[in-house]
């Protein structure tokens, strides 16, 4: 199914891969994920996230920054340069732009759950079950524990969940 054709107002959760095309400018998906989000932006769509997905992209919004200053970047040297004040300032800038983007979508039609010890335990059941890693799995036993059947992601592991729909970008 495309995301663009996602039109209820039924709730949906949104995968880290959405928000990083929209951060990023993907050339490929980003404007249909801009797009998509500019609905939730308008609250005309009902999306839910959990702590983890804002963890995956403020994390790779910091490593693409970061590895825009060091030639052939590796997470050492991200790590190693990170202790520069300067560059620290400088790639946490995006990361700071996203996080208040973040937050002021979940003042209109984003909501924003934490992941509690039971959900981790169910998402290794989940992960082991349909052939997931664990973040995703995360994500999964979040949707399940909240009873969201959508979700908006451009990774086609969600596929084998019997019990949810995909929405591609």
């Amino acid at each position: 199914m495309h995301l663009s054709d996602y039109t209820t107002k039924e709730r949906i959760f949104i995968d880290a891969n959405i928000f990083i095309y929209n951060a990023l400018d993907d050339p490929i998906y980003g404007v249909s994920s801009s797009i998509f989000l500019k609905k939730i932006e308008e609250g005309e769509l009902n999306g839910v996230i959990n702590t983890f997905v804002v963890d995956e992209v403020l994390f790779k919004i910091l490593v693409g920054k970061a590895s825009e200053y060091i030639v052939k970047p590796t997470m050492r040297k991200i790590k190693k340069r990170m202790r520069e004040l300067d560059f620290s300032e400088k790639v946490y800038a995006p990361v700071k732009e996203y996080r208040e983007y973040i937050f002021e979508l979940s003042m209109t039609g984003l909501n924003i759950l934490e992941v509690d010890v039971d959900s981790i335990k169910r998402a290794v059941e989940l992960g082991a079950r349909y052939g997931l890693l664990i973040t995703d799995s995360i994500h999964l036993s979040t949707m399940d524990k909240s009873r969201i059947g959508n979700i908006a992601t451009n990774d086609g592991d969600f596929d084998r969940v019997d019990f949810i729909q995909a929405w591609k970008p």
